[in-house]
């Protein structure tokens, strides 16, 4: 596969990219394991409102620069801020709820007891549970994998008057190794990543949380009139949109780790 620049580099991870909270600040971990639902202990947790509404970071930004820690033998799980401050409290499950995430769909949960309403509704400025999702990694939106290539950022920053960072895209995965939005062509297809194999879905359809600086949570980046200058609206599942990136689904569970190769399989 020969990429834009003429380079014969197989396609290979450069970054892997979790939360256990959906919509917290992300960890880059050197490996992960892939189940059904993606990454294991990837968005295990999600937020949501009085009208158990997803609270996402299209919705809001404040938890972006938060990361969380999840200790699975002591049932803890710890928030830390880059100013210093630590919120620590027992994973206590409570009352079921399902969440209504976008495009209708329904993730089935529990509500975590104990100090996290009141912690989180304050930083939120409005009531807001801590649900743990039934199923590890339930919290994911359509697809529970996704991949971006390092090309189509670059892309993108060509248009642009300021730096982009990739992670304001919440990829999973990273990769080098192919043209910009080629990624996007291998709908059906499968793909081994370490010993995992994907199918690849559709495109990922964009929305204002890539307006989110990644640090601070902060709308700074009219990153969709980006999108629309590069690229324009394109198909995708839902009708026409402003893609980037692409939806996987895990057919076999396995390790992924950095610097892996893809190795299509059909």
């Amino acid at each position: 596969m020969t990429n834009q620049q003429g380079l014969n580099d197989a396609p290979r991870v450069t970054v892997l990219s979790t939360t256990p909270i959906k919509g917290f600040a992300l960890h880059h971990p050197e490996s992960v394991s892939l189940d059904a639902n993606g990454a294991v202990g990837d968005r295990d947790f999600f937020l949501i409102d009085e009208e158990q509404r997803l609270l996402s970071i299209t919705r809001t930004g404040i938890f972006a620069s938060w990361k969380a820690d999840v200790d699975r033998d002591a049932h803890e799980l710890a928030l830390t801020h880059p100013d210093g401050r630590v919120l620590q409290d027992a994973v206590v499950l409570g009352e079921p709820v399902v969440g209504n995430f976008e495009e209708g769909r329904d993730v089935p949960g529990r509500v975590v007891g104990g100090k996290w309403a009141p912690w989180l509704s304050e930083l939120a400025g409005r009531p807001v549970s801590l649900v743990r999702a039934n199923e590890s990694g339930g919290a994911f939106d359509e697809h529970p994998v996704t991949l971006l290539s390092d090309a189509s950022v670059a892309d993108l920053r060509e248009g642009a008057s300021v730096a982009i960072d990739a992670r304001r895209f919440r990829m999973l995965m990273g990769i080098s190794g192919v043209s910009a939005y080629e990624e996007e062509s291998w709908q059906s297809q499968t793909v081994r990543v370490g010993t995992a194999l994907l199918r690849l879905e559709g495109p990922v359809p964009r929305c204002n949380a890539t307006t989110r600086n990644p640090d601070s949570g902060e709308r700074d980046l009219k990153t969709l009139a980006l999108i629309t200058s590069r690229r324009g609206m394109l198909p995708n599942a839902w009708g026409d949109g402003l893609n980037l990136g692409v939806y996987a689904d895990v057919l076999e569970p396995g390790a992924v780790s950095v610097g892996d190769e893809l190795v299509f399989t059909d």
